[in-house]
């Protein structure tokens, strides 16, 4: 297009020069023509003053002698003023044979000057003079002839001349007329036509980046009306689109990516802007922190991130803020709030995240509610280790003197004459020493749990039994009335537990259900498959049920709700379905019902013996 551009614009510079150059041109020869018709009518009007000089020569040289006769000075004032249009004539530049012609013409009036001047000076002889007269006379006439004839002559070829010169004229002037015509609507047809290649490349490719600017990174230039410079800049936006179509797949691609990361962390994430408007509002936040704080995705958008602070925190809070501005990281353990209103502890970190420019704080969160417990329960089970270590060695040292306390009472209760008074206080002290013993019993068992010897059993056979000393010792209890029933699965196949440690933790859980029924109520066992591998146990009670609190704390060692218990009953059925790799729940509703459900694998994959 340049070349083009460069060719049009030299053949329009040349189109003005050559037609100012033959402007020039033609004005010159026309001003030229213009002066040789001048001249023709100078050359016409010195001939036609010649002419006249001569007529008034002979005018003069007839009225000689007469009384009309003009003066002598006058005469030959005359006769000078023919000499000098004489010598004019022939002083112009002519043809050679016009030249030859005036030379001729100029001897003439030369022997006419000569018979003039014998008629004026010739003065003895009027017979001569008359002559001289007449000769001179004739000769003028002549001389007037050639003149005439000449003049004529001159006049058709000056004639001739004026007519040539004038269609020369006039063909210049059509020739200007269509040259400034021509050439302005030449000099248009060139611009429109560079004008209109021009405006129509450019127009092709700006809608080219229209359609890019719009996001069709697939739209490329097909124009094939497109040359030069502006097939190049074509070929140069299609490669730029291909280049950021691949770009746009690959930030797509990366995007979907942080994306997936973002969504699927585990950890609630979220962006909060620094400044602005929106300082202190959430801008981005994952599923995770939707789940985290109770909120819809675009609840916590927009939100102020102060509000999910508990009340009193809020400084504290803005004091870390004002550390993650300095530039450093900030981890902590906190508490925040959720949407309905519950506090929860977290586990936070907080960094300075720069995006366009702009400064925002860059949260990670997790809920540590587990965790924290699985740290008490660490805790408590590194205290209980400890205690039970020193509980079996307080045992083991106790145990000893207690049993020679309880047999020594026993020796001195049967030797000694004693009154009824000091028998049963004598027998209370022995029933004391008892309980303390079986106290130790039971904290050497929760302590240092046996290891459970598996055996294939039949578990039903194994809760019947169970619920037979149940009975036993309900019917012991007076003004109590308690109804037992069983509904056992008859497709359970024999099962791998420790027979001896599975009917103590079956018996405590009877005997805690008789003990909270206060009248009469109901007793229920049940067994079910669940699913190939596990079966459950489920020990109901119609008894005055548990508070939450104390549902909390169940199987904490040393936890009671009766007046003589030990607290560590159901602890050590914790400990000993746990050992079996099973789990133990337990749900209840004040002056309704508790239940105790165990769920047990039937193989056990860890067992240390079977004995078949």
């Amino acid at each position: 297009m340049k070349k083009h551009v460069l060719v049009g614009l030299s053949l329009m510079l040349a189109c003005f020069i050559a037609g100012g150059v033959y402007i020039v041109i033609s004005i010159q020869e026309v001003t030229n023509k213009l002066e040789n018709v001048i001249s023709f009518h100078q050359v016409e009007f010195l001939r036609e003053n010649l002419e006249h000089h001569i007529k008034s020569v002979q005018t003069g040289l007839l009225l000689q002698g007469s009384p009309h006769a003009s003066p002598f000075y006058e005469s030959i004032a005359q006769i000078e003023n023919m000499e000098k249009s004489g010598a004019k004539c022939l002083s112009c530049h002519h043809s050679p044979q016009i030249t030859e012609q005036l030379t001729e013409l100029q001897g003439r009036i030369d022997h006419y000057m000569k018979l003039l001047s014998s008629t004026l000076t010739i003065r003895s002889s009027s017979e001569r003079l008359e002559n001289a007269r007449v000769q001179a006379f004739d000769h003028g006439e002549n001389l007037l002839k050639n003149v005439q004839s000449l003049s004529v002559a001159s006049a058709d070829k000056i004639d001739l001349r004026i007519k040539k010169i004038h269609r020369d004229i006039t063909g210049a002037k059509h020739l200007l007329m269509t040259c400034i015509v021509l050439g302005p609507i030449a000099i248009l047809w060139i611009t429109a036509f560079f004008l209109k290649r021009f405006t129509g490349s450019v127009n092709t490719l700006l809608s080219a980046t229209n359609t890019l600017e719009q996001g069709d990174l697939d739209f490329r230039i097909e124009d094939q009306t497109l040359k030069d410079e502006f097939r190049v800049l074509a070929n140069s936006i299609n490669g730029m689109a291909k280049s950021l179509q691949e770009e746009r797949k690959k930030l797509a691609s990366m995007y979907q990516l942080h994306q997936t990361l973002f969504e699927s962390s585990g950890d609630a994430i979220m962006i909060t802007s620094l400044e602005g408007d929106r300082s202190g509002r959430i801008i981005s936040a994952n599923t995770a922190a939707s789940k985290l704080y109770g909120y819809t995705s675009d609840e916590l958008l927009g939100m102020d991130v102060s509000s999910l602070v508990p009340e009193g925190k809020v400084n504290q809070f803005q004091e870390r803020v004002k550390t993650v501005i300095d530039g450093g990281w900030s981890r902590q353990r906190v508490h925040r709030v959720r949407k309905d209103g519950t506090r929860f502890p977290i586990d936070l970190s907080m960094g300075m995240l720069t995006l366009d420019e702009q400064k925002h704080v860059l949260s990670f969160c997790r809920d540590i509610t587990d965790q924290l417990h699985a740290e008490e329960e660490l805790q408590r089970a590194n205290q209980m280790a400890l205690v039970g270590q020193m509980a079996a060695g307080l045992a083991h040292e106790i145990k000893n003197p207690l049993a020679g306390i309880k047999i020594s009472l026993d020796v001195l209760a049967d030797e000694l004459e004693l009154q009824l008074e000091d028998k049963e206080l004598f027998a209370r002290i022995i029933n004391e020493v008892g309980r303390m013993e079986k106290l130790l019993k039971s904290l050497l068992n929760y302590a240092r749990p046996p290891q459970p010897q598996f055996d294939q059993v039949d578990i039903s056979q194994l809760l019947g039994s169970s619920l037979k000393n149940a009975e036993v010792a309900a019917a012991g209890k007076s003004n109590l009335s308690v109804r037992f029933q069983s509904h056992f699965a008859k497709d359970l196949p024999l099962v791998e537990v420790d027979s001896a440690q599975m009917q103590q933790v079956f018996l405590n859980i009877l005997l805690n259900a008789v003990d909270a029924i206060e009248a009469e109520g109901t007793i229920t066992v049940s067994t079910h498959a669940e699913g190939d591998d596990h079966f459950r146990i489920q020990i109901s009670d119609t008894g005055k049920g548990m508070s939450e609190a104390a549902l909390e704390k169940i199987f904490t060692p040393f936890f009671t709700t009766k007046t003589k218990g030990t607290g560590l009953g159901l602890s050590i059925c914790k400990r000993l379905i746990e050992q079996h790799d099973g789990k133990i729940v337990v749900t209840s509703q004040i002056e309704k019902s508790t239940s105790f459900i165990m769920t047990l694998p039937l193989e056990q994959k860890n067992r240390e013996s079977l004995h078949a």
